[in-house]
């Protein structure tokens, strides 16, 4: 097994069979599920049998698997942009065809997938309503409304209206599309739920509260700075915080961008495990990162990127079969209950958010 391999190395690099650097090009040939050859390395006559690695291995540790060549040979055009950054890939259409064809087998799943997925979607939108609903009658003067009236786009004061209540009708559509999405799944099979996901009309389902969360957040955003900007009439202060939020904000959304592009790429929404399985204590945290990234580079090597529309591009079919459909098993009969809409729990939550 890969946990008695590693074991073997360790043990022959701590009585000195192995060098430190024999002991990395060996480990590292067994992490990433390539054989080791029976002898010695070229140029490495001490080496033992059996331990030495391929030196590709080791350059594509050093080079090829860094993070400036995942981002040029993983990302697609658009996500190499700032856009990838505003509308990250769990909002895109191939997040979504992955989700249903990797849960063809198991509707239950798929169903607490969503539901949990867009509940907290449909909660968090009552939530913005309710607080940019106080926000605006808070901040927005006549002053204001006269900006709007009198068409004066130059002025601060007409892009607080005009973003403010854009914000709010936002979050309301937001609600509305969430509410017919959790509706038209609620009586669906679960053994009829993936294939009816998986359909362009489910897909188009799906997306559209996305399209309408994203534009919630951001316009929300811009709001909120505004709302304070605007009273202060531009005070140095704010306009530094407002720029250190807006910082922040890129910064985490960049955070989650190489990681949810491996999700995706190296396969981690299938059952089965996405690299060979390997014992995760005998492992730092960069082994297992280099190897979800090889993975996923090969995988893009192999069968190329989604095309399509910016954030509607579809995923080739002989990806999404070569990871959800060979070895794939029947159809599995699950005894647990089925939620019967789960957005009871959150009643209150959205009750307290709209008074």
């Amino acid at each position: 097994s890969l946990a008695a391999e590693l074991k073997a190395l360790a043990d022959l690099k701590a009585d000195g069979t192995l060098t430190p650097e024999q002991f990395e090009r060996a480990k590292e040939a067994v992490l990433s599920g390539d054989a080791i050859p029976d002898g010695p390395a070229d140029g490495d006559d001490d080496e033992p049998p059996g331990t030495s690695a391929n030196n590709d291995v080791a350059d594509a540790k050093r080079e090829n698997l860094g993070y400036m060549r995942f981002w040029s040979s993983a990302f697609t055009p658009f996500e190499k942009g700032t856009l990838g950054m505003i509308c990250p890939k769990d909002h895109h259409l191939e997040w979504r065809e992955h989700l249903a064809a990797s849960k063809q087998h198991d509707g239950a799943s798929l169903r607490d997938g969503l539901n949990g997925t867009y509940e907290t979607e449909i909660v968090f939108a009552a939530l913005i309503l309710g607080v940019n609903f106080s926000v605006f009658f808070s901040a927005v003067d006549e002053d204001a409304y006269a900006a709007v009236r009198d068409l004066r786009a130059s002025s601060a004061r007409f892009w607080l209206v005009v973003v403010g209540y854009f914000s709010i009708l936002m979050a309301w559509v937001s609600i509305l599309g969430v509410y017919l999405l959790l509706v038209c799944i609620a009586p669906v099979s679960d053994t009829n739920l993936p294939t009816f996901i998986r359909s362009s009309s489910g897909m188009r389902c799906l997306m559209a509260p996305n399209i309408t969360m994203v534009a919630m957040f951001y316009s929300t955003l811009f709001f909120y700075l505004l709302a304070v900007l605007v009273p202060s009439e531009g005070a140095g202060v704010l306009i530094g915080i407002a720029m250190f939020a807006l910082l922040g904000t890129f910064c985490v959304m960049f955070t989650f961008m190489t990681p949810l592009n491996v999700a995706v790429n190296a396969g981690c929404f299938a059952d089965e495990p996405a690299i060979p399985p390997m014992d995760l204590a005998a492992c730092t945290s960069d082994d297992v990162d280099r190897a979800l990234r090889k993975k996923a580079l090969d995988n893009v090597a192999r069968f190329g990127m989604p095309k399509g529309p910016p954030g509607f591009a579809s995923p080739p079919v002989a990806f999404l079969s070569h990871l959800y459909s060979s070895g794939s098993s029947p159809l599995r009969k699950t005894t647990r209950a089925r939620r019967v809409f789960g957005i009871k729990k959150k009643v209150a939550a959205v009750s307290g958010a709209l008074h």
